[in-house]
C-alpha cells in the first residue's frame, strides 16, 4: 500500500503541474523552479530539466550520504516522467481567476507530496540536499531550503513578472507548509504502554514476535491499589496494528496506551 500511495502522491503533482503551474507561469520550489527558469535556456522539457537535476542530486548524496538519498531516489524519477507522460494528454486549466490556480495548484501539489511522505518515502530534493549540509554543518536548518527558494523567486521577478512571482511565492509557501506537516507530525515509531494479567505472554510476543525491546515499571493502581508492571516499548509504525491487534489477541482487557514518538535514541540501552 505504501507504494500505492506514493505513486498516487508522484501522478497528483505530475498533472497540477501540467493542470496549474504551467499555463499560468507559477513557479514551484526547489529543483522544480529551478528548471522552469531554465526552460527558455536549454532546449528540452521541463520534466526533463527536473530529472537531470533531480538525479544529479540524488547520485551526488548517494556517494557521500547514502542513507538520506535512498528514500528520495523512486520519486525523483518517477514525478518527472508522469509531467512528462501526462503532457502529452494536453492538460491545462486556464481559471478566469489566477487566485484560484494558486490555490488549487498549491493544494494538490502539497496534498501530492503528503501523500509520498506518509508512504515513509521522500520527495523534493533541495530537502535532500537540506539534510545532506546539516548532517555535513551540524546544523539542521530550514533555512538552506528557504534561501533557494527566495532567490528562486526574486530572479522570476525580473525573468516572468512580479505577479506571477507573487503568486508563486504563495504557492511555495502552502506547499512547504504541508510537506513540513507530513514530514514532522507522521512519526516513525509509536511508544505502547501495556499493562496486561497476561503479562508473560504479551512480553514473548513484544520481543520474540516482533523483535522489539521492552522496559517494565513497576506501578500501583489509584483506584484498586494493586501492584501491577507496565511494560512499556517503542515500535516502528509500520508494526503500529500487528503489536495492537496481537496485545487484544492475547488479552482483550488490557490497558493499553499509544502515543506518538518524534525520535528514539539508543533503542537497546535499557
Amino acid at each position: 500500500m505504501k507504494y500505492i500511495k506514493m505513486i498516487v502522491g508522484c501522478i497528483i503533482i505530475a498533472i497540477s503541474y501540467n493542470l496549474f503551474m504551467l499555463p499560468n507561469n507559477f513557479i514551484s520550489f526547489g529543483t522544480d523552479g529551478m528548471a522552469m527558469l531554465f526552460k527558455d535556456m536549454l532546449p528540452i522539457s521541463i520534466p526533463l530539466i527536473i530529472l537531470i537535476f533531480n538525479m544529479i542530486i540524488v547520485l551526488v548524496s548517494l556517494l557521500i550520504n547514502p542513507k538520506n538519498a535512498y528514500k528520495f531516489l523512486i520519486p525523483s524519477i518517477l514525478i518527472p516522467l508522469f509531467m512528462l507522460g501526462t503532457s502529452y494528454l494536453n492538460l491545462s486549466v486556464y481559471l478566469p481567476e489566477k487566485v484560484l490556480a494558486m490555490l488549487l495548484a498549491a493544494i494538490f501539489i502539497g496534498f501530492g507530496y503528503s501523500l509520498i511522505y506518509q508512504s515513509s518515502f521522500k520527495a523534493g530534493t533541495i530537502y535532500l540536499v537540506e539534510e545532506d549540509l546539516g548532517d555535513f554543518t551540524r546544523i539542521h536548518t530550514q533555512l538552506y531550503s528557504a534561501i533557494v527558494d527566495v532567490l528562486i523567486v526574486l530572479i522570476y521577478i525580473f525573468q516572468q513578472d512580479f505577479q506571477s512571482a507573487v503568486y508563486s511565492l504563495f504557492i511555495i509557501a502552502i506547499i512547504r507548509y504541508m510537506i513540513n506537516k507530513a514530514r514532522y507530525n507522521i512519526k516513525d515509531s509509536k511508544m505502547f504502554y501495556v499493562i496486561t494479567s497476561k503479562e508473560k505472554e504479551v512480553k514473548h510476543f513484544i520481543m520474540s514476535t516482533l523483535g522489539y525491546e521492552l522496559t517494565e515499571l513497576d506501578v500501583k493502581g489509584g483506584f484498586t491499589n494493586e501492584k501491577k508492571s507496565i511494560l512499556l516499548s517503542v515500535i516502528s509504525s509500520k508494526d503500529y496494528f500487528r503489536l495492537k491487534s496481537g496485545i487484544m489477541d492475547i488479552d482483550n482487557k488490557a490497558f493499553v496506551a499509544i502515543t506518538d514518538t518524534y525520535d528514539v535514541i539508543n533503542r537497546k540501552a535499557f
